[in-house]
């Protein structure tokens, strides 16, 4: 027996050629391949590791022709084939394809579409990944990324060749929020005015925007955007008192996420001064909200028990108090305690006794 030795990086196919004549039964040639595990027939597989030594094995009493021996340390898929004549007549010639590989696989991932909203995602997105290996890419496997909210979410992938070799990858961090930010508003009434108040919070991505839309009270329903900003407040003027308005605040976020809240507010006429309870050791100056078209007001003060202390009519918005008058036949004086009073608007002449609805009430406190 004779053997011509091949260094390979890869091995192939082992198959022996027997002749067609029963004769020639025994005349046989089989490629061997050498690697590190040491040397047997050559595979009809993926070597992932260089075949040291490619060897051919034929039985005794065969000439060989074109047997090359040859070495094969990288990727390589080749043909190679040997040639053996017997001297009972027959000749053989065994081939096969050898197959190494000895690179590893690469592999990509990354979302599998674009943002959403300003670089953000807002909802699932899967991993989309890009792969290659000498052997080819059997198959890839990827995640796909639902929460949490986080500026740094990723997508992963896992490949395998056809020579059996894995890859994992992870993707670059990628900005993720599916959650609408919190939002409170507030809406509080006053003379001709609503003052609407909100905050935000409880968001990975940061705030962009906060639009307020009004609707009025009319038939028609009239809506207008009244603010566009970033503040956290708004003041809206030039209403009409006693009727009621509806602010729809809506926040958005940078990752496209909106949350909105409804509120209402009747703006009205109300009392200036003093501020409620306040503590005072001088009579005080009454003062409210002119009523438009009022023509005098009706001021009435109020001590502890329900009695009336005092009924005027100012034609001003504002009335100063002594520290004693006379009401009712009776004097009075302004002595310690807590005082309530309330106001109310009179239209045409005083006579008429033509009233409107009470502007407000106020409450002070008289100390020593």
């Amino acid at each position: 027996m004779r053997r011509l030795a091949l260094v390979a990086a890869l091995v192939g196919v082992g198959v022996s050629l027997a002749p067609a004549s029963a004769a020639w039964a025994n005349d046989s040639i089989t490629p061997m391949c050498t690697t590190s595990a040491g040397t047997q027939p050559c595979s009809t597989g993926w070597y992932t590791t260089p075949v040291l030594q490619l060897t051919w094995d034929w039985t005794a009493g065969g000439t060989p022709s074109n047997c090359n021996e040859d070495a094969y340390q990288t990727d390589t898929i080749t043909t190679i084939s040997c040639t053996v004549s017997w001297s009972d007549g027959f000749t053989g010639t065994q081939s096969y394809t050898l197959h190494v590989e000895v690179s590893s696989p690469t592999a990509a991932v990354a979302p599998s579409r674009l943002p959403d909203s300003n670089g953000w995602y807002n909802h699932p997105v899967a991993g989309a990944v890009s792969a290659t290996s000498f052997s080819g890419i059997a198959s890839c496997t990827s995640t796909t990324y639902t929460g949490p909210s986080t500026p740094s979410a990723t997508v992963s992938a896992w490949c395998i060749d056809h020579a059996g070799k894995q890859v994992s990858v992870t993707s670059a961090p990628f900005a993720f929020d599916a959650t609408p930010p919190s939002l409170t508003a507030l809406a509080t009434p006053g003379d001709q005015s609503v003052a609407i108040n909100w905050s935000t919070g409880g968001d990975i991505a940061p705030i962009t925007s906060i639009d307020v839309t009004r609707t009025d009270g009319t038939k028609t329903a009239n809506v207008d955007q009244i603010y566009s900003g970033l503040r956290n407040g708004f003041d809206d003027t030039h209403l009409r008192n006693g009727m009621t308005y509806t602010y729809t605040v809506t926040a958005r976020d940078a990752a496209g996420n909106v949350t909105v809240q409804t509120v209402r507010a009747t703006p009205d006429a109300r009392v200036l001064s003093p501020a409620p309870d306040a503590h005072v050791t001088s009579p005080p100056t009454l003062s409210w909200t002119a009523a438009p078209g009022a023509s005098y007001y009706n001021v009435q003060l109020f001590r502890g028990d329900p009695a009336k202390l005092l009924s005027l009519w100012p034609a001003r918005a504002s009335l100063q108090l002594h520290r004693t008058w006379r009401f009712d036949g009776r004097r009075y004086r302004l002595k310690p305690g807590r005082y309530t009073w309330y106001v109310w608007p009179g239209f045409g002449k005083r006579e008429a006794a033509h009233y409107g609805r009470m502007i407000g009430s106020g409450t002070f406190v008289i100390v020593r």
